[in-house]
């Protein structure tokens, strides 16, 4: 594991209790060094949205747990914030809590429908998803995908 996916499962770690107190769920932390500054994004999520009112007060509280556990030896930029309507899929966990939605995927190869899918997700277990195409259902395996997210129907 290298350095910024150490940072990303320690303050997954720290989080877990604070958004267990406040009734969210984490959905992704990504650490991005850039630089003279670095970024540090929380995405949470909740059923039925997030608000500004939580993102500030998760942000407040993993600020000052930080600033204590002096993890992060570089000056970054705290975002805290929900994944949005389009949000991205990278876990398994993701893609199950996400059957039934419009997805846009682009495979890391092109395959025979093409490199870029778009369908509803039908299924999606620890390997792999359905997703049901205007050209029939295609398995695919999250080895194969470069990224996906949702689309947002009809837009």
């Amino acid at each position: 594991m290298g350095p910024k996916e150490e940072i990303e499962k320690r303050v997954a770690e720290l989080l877990e209790p604070i958004l267990e107190e406040e009734g969210l769920e984490l959905y992704d932390v990504e650490w991005s060094p850039a630089g003279r500054y670095s970024y540090l994004r929380i995405y949470i999520d909740r059923e039925g949205g997030v608000t500004i009112g939580d993102c500030e007060r998760v942000s407040h509280q993993i600020s000052d747990l930080l600033d204590v556990e002096d993890l992060i030896n570089t000056r970054y930029f705290l975002e805290v914030s929900s994944p949005g309507l389009t949000r991205e899929l990278k876990k398994p966990l993701h893609y199950q809590k996400s059957v039934g939605s419009m997805v846009r995927v682009v495979l890391k190869r092109v395959g025979e429908l093409g490199r870029t899918l778009e369908g509803t997700l039908k299924e999606a277990d620890d390997e792999g998803f359905a997703l049901l195409t205007e050209e029939g259902e295609v398995r695919i395996e999250y080895h194969e995908v470069a990224r996906a997210r949702l689309e947002i129907e009809g837009a």
